[in-house]
């Protein structure tokens, strides 16, 4: 996959990652890296709940 491949040479994300001349897309791709791997290896189990009320006039 073409984003895997661009996305290979980014490390985890760390918040002076400005300061080591990476790009803006580079450091906002870091950072959906580890919100992804926080979400997906955490043990909870998440809930969602819908609530939707139809009113007719």
């Amino acid at each position: 996959m073409l984003a895997n491949y661009l996305n290979r040479k980014i490390p985890p994300y760390y918040k002076t990652m400005y300061l080591d001349d990476f790009e803006p897309w580079q450091i906002l791709e870091a950072k959906r890296q580890e919100m992804r791997s926080q979400f997906f290896n955490d043990s909870e189990d998440y809930e969602v709940h819908f609530t939707s009320e139809i009113k007719v006039k």
